[in-house]
């Protein structure tokens, strides 16, 4: 067997292209070279998102190790590889099996030999996510930048989904003209001062128009994300504005195409409307954890895609069953818990908090009804499921606690119930290693474990979490979870 390389690359003329390498003599059926170079193919190690339900390490990271005792690699140097593409094959009598996709962190450069320092696809999302400054531009009383006094330089608010009570920034001191996103796809639905419903005007057609007429005393008109008051408010003034779709599915979608990301969320259709409210200078890998944290996952796949899905079992692959691993095929197999708790019992109680309000409020005006008063001092509201008769069978069973950003409060109870039906029972965490060009499986993939060690006769299907690739020894290492 070889072991290939490709690279994608600019250049010293910036042009794109690819760099292959391989760790012998290899023929390709397309008579592309492959330099003989690799030293070490390296080892490999990558994860996906679950959230608090189940924790894996996803950091990932590897290297490969080329032959420069000639120099004959020294030319790299005037190449740019950060951040692209990094593919790792295994090529074999029976083809070429693509292993690894990961993304080039860089290239390092000792005196015999070059390194490729190699990140996880999602390394790319682990930055901030796109946002826009206020330029301080206002020349009052015109503009809605705000001034070089006030917020310039400061991010502008985003709205993703179904937001509710949050503060919208002030961007004309003169003119009473507030913005609660920078995004198009927004519209307010609703005021408040000191959480008192302002009376809604007729919405303006255009920023020019917000900007030149001014609402009837005691109302709010709103273009957008921008809304002008009649009046000044007498005190803490927020807002409720969503987009047009609110679900997360969607929600995921907006996050991905504002990096330019391809992703695939249509497993999370129909779990239910979320809202993500943004004020600073977020990662976007860190908004999609927000999201997904009661009861899915994300990552990215070999072909770049990012793919989001409800964390469910058993698990099967595409072809509606999972790939199995016999026990002559398994080199060693560790069971590290029996249960989804920290100290690997079952968990008897899932508690879902969701319906966030982005500001709460206990300096309230004197028309807030009570009910309105006692919503606006709790950040959330809860769902909870329980099974009492876990705790019957394992009284230090333990209780699961998730923050999510579900608007309503039945999606987040089935969301409690789903999780609950996930992790009050037993849930095995194991590590099993096994030979790469045999047990190569996608992370988020089902697994089928046959074997009489851990009770596995019969098999027992599997999440793949996440995965260790030493290529010099051939061996993959598998932390799965079901």
């Amino acid at each position: 067997m070889t072991w290939l390389l490709t690279i994608e690359a600019r250049d010293p003329d910036n042009q794109p292209c690819v760099l292959r390498f391989s760790d012998g003599a290899y023929d390709a059926p397309d008579d592309t070279l492959y330099l003989p170079r690799i030293q070490q193919p390296g080892l490999y190690q990558a994860g996906l998102y679950a959230g608090e339900i189940v924790s894996v390490d996803r950091s990932g990271f590897g290297e490969t190790t080329l032959i420069n005792t000639d120099g004959g690699l020294d030319y790299l140097v005037d190449y740019a590889v950060d951040g692209r593409a990094v593919v790792l094959s295994l090529a074999t009598e029976t083809g070429v099996t693509e292993i690894l996709r990961g993304t080039a962190a860089g290239l390092t450069y000792q005196r015999n030999e070059v390194s490729l320092k190699l990140r996880a696809p999602q390394a790319l999302l682990q930055r901030p996510h796109p946002y826009q400054t206020y330029a301080g531009t206002n020349t009052l009383p015109e503009g809605v930048e705000g001034t070089a006094d006030d917020i310039q330089g400061q991010p502008k608010p985003r709205v993703y989904g179904d937001v509710r009570n949050a503060q919208p920034t002030l961007v004309n001191t003169a003119k009473l003209i507030y913005q609660i996103s920078s995004r198009d796809n927004c519209t307010v639905t609703s005021v408040y001062d000191k959480g008192a419903k302002l009376t809604a005007g007729a919405a303006y057609s255009s920023l020019t128009q917000l900007q030149s007429t001014a609402p009837a005393a005691g109302e709010w008109r709103a273009w957008r994300g921008y809304l002008r008051l009649g009046d000044s408010p007498v005190g803490t003034l927020t807002c409720d504005a969503r987009t047009a779709d609110t679900g997360i599915d969607a929600v995921i979608a907006m996050l991905c195409d504002e990096v330019d990301q391809p992703c695939d969320t249509s497993a999370l259709s129909g779990m239910g409307s979320v809202g993500l409210y943004v004020t600073d200078t977020a990662d976007t890998a860190a908004l999609l954890d927000r999201l997904v944290a009661a009861g899915a996952w994300w990552r990215i796949d070999a072909a770049g895609t990012l793919r989001a899905a409800r964390l469910e079992v058993p698990l099967t692959q595409s072809d509606g069953s999972p790939a199995k691993i016999q026990d002559h095929e398994i080199l060693s197999l560790d069971r590290k818990a029996a249960g989804a708790s920290s100290d690997g019992l079952p968990i008897w109680r899932v508690t879902v908090r969701a319906d966030r309000l982005e500001t709460t409020q206990t300096d309230l005006a004197g028309a807030v009804d009570e009910g309105r008063r006692g919503r606006l001092g709790r950040q959330y509201r809860e769902a909870i499921a329980e099974r009492p008769d876990v705790l019957e069978r394992h009284p230090l069973a333990g209780e699961l606690e998730i923050d999510s950003c579900l608007r309503d409060l039945a999606d987040a109870q089935a969301a409690a119930e789903a999780i609950l039906e996930l992790v009050s029972v037993r849930r095995d965490r194991v590590t099993l290693e096994g030979r790469v060009a045999r047990h190569r499986l996608e992370i988020g993939a089902g697994v089928e474990i046959v074997t009489p060690r851990q009770g596995y006769a019969a098999g027992r299907t599997m999440l793949v979490l996440g995965q260790q690739i030493n290529a010099r020894t051939g061996r993959l290492t598998l932390e799965l979870w079901g």
